[in-house]
């Protein structure tokens, strides 16, 4: 009996959460880019070096393999920065002649792998927005028809209302969700920044 007692009062909760629980969700606003840092596609190499470039950003830093493993090991979001920027200084010890040039190719190689990094969570961010927008305009359909339906309706009018209730209220949970997880993405969209620009700064310290 004091199994059956709980259960009820579990079921009796719930009911309250679909009643009471979700009055403002659909009220929250939805912005299509909701990150406090600005949208940008790409880094700009001027900003993330601090000033001027030495020179311009030579081409194929693939071709070096030193520099590509270098690259790939500090661009891994697996690895923190310091490792990151131990494997630049301790690459950057054994350079002797082209310093600059194969310094400022693993600045391109960066470059070029946070902006990609950048690309896959600029495009999970949309993605998340879209979905809670989606789920937005099921809790708005839900909401128009509660309001059409019958002050005292019987029976059957309170199965249709819990109905939508119900389905309002899961929405909404699936739209915080949605939401919850494009902010997660964004702080990992602003660590990426301070991530390149603490690698650059190594860079730029090695020549």
């Amino acid at each position: 009996m004091a199994t059956l007692h709980i259960v009820r009062r579990g079921l009796a909760s719930f009911g309250f959460l679909i009643v009471a629980g979700i009055g403002t969700a659909g009220a929250q606003e939805i912005r299509d880019w909701p990150c406090a840092e600005p949208l940008a596609e790409r880094f700009v190499p001027e900003a993330v070096w601090g000033g001027p470039l030495p020179g311009p950003l030579p081409d194929g830093w693939r071709d070096d393999g030193e520099v590509r493993e270098m690259v790939e090991f500090a661009a891994n979001p697996e690895n923190p920065p310091s490792q990151g920027a131990r494997r630049i200084a301790a690459f950057a010890g054994g350079l002797e002649d082209g310093r600059q040039d194969r310094l400022m190719r693993a600045f391109a190689g960066l470059l070029e792998k946070f902006d990609t990094l950048r690309g896959f969570l600029i495009g999970g961010v949309r993605d998340f927005v879209l979905r809670a927008k989606i789920l937005r305009e099921g809790i708005d359909r839900n909401e128009a028809a509660l309001a059409a339906l019958p002050p005292d309706g019987g029976a059957e009018v309170e199965e249709q209302r819990r109905g939508y209730l119900e389905a309002r209220f899961w929405d909404a949970r699936r739209m915080d969700d949605a939401l919850e997880e494009a902010e997660f993405l964004c702080h990992r969209y602003a660590y990426l920044e301070e991530k390149l620009r603490r690698l650059a700064n190594v860079v730029r310290s090695e020549l």
